[in-house]
């Protein structure tokens, strides 16, 4: 019986004291959230109640030493590289002329003008000639290209229509072609002089093809002698009684008043030099601008005197336009 009752007693003890122990354990987690929760609140008072610019907060921004100096340090911009312009190789140009002069008279009245292109581009020139106007078409329908060509102005439509040539300068005069001749009447016509001897240069000059438009009938023509190695010695051959009329540009026609104008052609580029696809387009900008600007260089008046033109202007595509047609309408092209 005793036994029994310290059994229980035993008991009652071992309840008591797991009790007791799970109330100690609760109070104290409730104490320490409590503390977390008190310290999370202060935390935050703190954080709301600290002045703009305190401690905290200015240890998140970058420290600058001294502001004024580094808002007075200059901007460092960067240059840009220097763009580099490719240079042009010097070149050696050959410059083919129409054959309105004899060979050794050419070299004479070209000189001048490649002295100076020699002198302001970086270029060398060599002057072409052909003995006449047969050699010189002959070449023309070989397909034979030179850098450079002064020539007529159907004949520099052909080249850019062709072969894709560029007109680069022009005589600022346009050119005509006039017949004159020895006449008694006031007001002399073309009729005047079918089956009359008219002299002029070989075809396909532009004077011969001009001299040929007037007179379209087969059955009514004049009888012309194209031996005429210059346009004054086709000239000089009406005052040698040779022929009775001639076919002459418009520049040596106002020096001849003592003959008279029977007709006059339409008007046509003048004096054109033009450069073949084989010449760089820099090169011929080169040349055209030299070209352009003789007329202002008096040390070389010459180059344009031999020419017998005032200036050299820009020339155009268009300029030259449906002239290769001269050449087609007497099938020489």
């Amino acid at each position: 019986m005793v036994a029994l009752i310290r059994i229980l007693l035993a008991l009652c003890w071992l309840v008591c004291a797991g009790w007791t122990y799970a109330q100690d354990q609760s109070t104290e987690s409730d104490d320490a959230a409590s503390e977390d929760g008190a310290s999370i609140e202060a935390s935050t008072e703190s954080t709301e109640e600290s002045p703009a610019g305190s401690p905290e907060e200015s240890s998140l921004e970058p420290q600058v030493e001294n502001p004024t100096e580094a808002a007075a340090e200059p901007t460092i911009e960067s240059t840009p590289e220097p763009i580099e312009v490719p240079t042009i190789a010097p070149m050696t140009l050959t410059l083919q002329v129409h054959p309105i002069f004899p060979p050794e008279q050419a070299d004479l009245v070209y000189a001048p003008l490649l002295d100076y292109l020699r002198e302001t581009t970086p270029h060398d020139y060599e002057l072409a000639t052909a003995q006449d106007f047969h050699r010189f078409w002959l070449s023309i329908r070989r397909g034979n290209q030179p850098d450079l060509v002064l020539e007529d102005a159907h004949l520099i439509a052909l080249r850019i229509q062709r072969d894709g040539y560029t007109p680069l300068v022009q005589a600022s005069e346009p050119a005509t072609f006039s017949l004159i001749g020895n006449s008694m009447n006031m007001e002399p016509t073309l009729d005047e002089y079918i089956a009359r001897p008219v002299s002029s240069m070989p075809a396909p000059s532009l004077g011969y093809l001009v001299l040929q438009s007037w007179y379209p009938n087969p059955m009514a023509q004049p009888r012309v002698i194209s031996n005429a190695t210059s346009w004054l010695e086709a000239i000089e051959m009406v005052f040698a009684m040779e022929s009775e009329a001639t076919v002459a540009p418009h520049n040596m026609v106002s020096r001849y008043v003592n003959l008279a104008v029977v007709q006059t052609s339409d008007e046509f580029p003048h004096t054109s030099i033009a450069a073949s696809p084989a010449v760089p387009d820099a090169v011929q900008a080169q040349i055209r601008d030299a070209l352009t600007d003789l007329h202002n260089n008096s040390d070389h008046f010459g180059a344009l005197h031999e020419l017998d033109i005032d200036q050299f202007i820009s020339a155009d595509d268009l300029d030259y336009e449906g002239l290769e047609q001269w050449l087609q309408d007497f099938g020489l092209f």
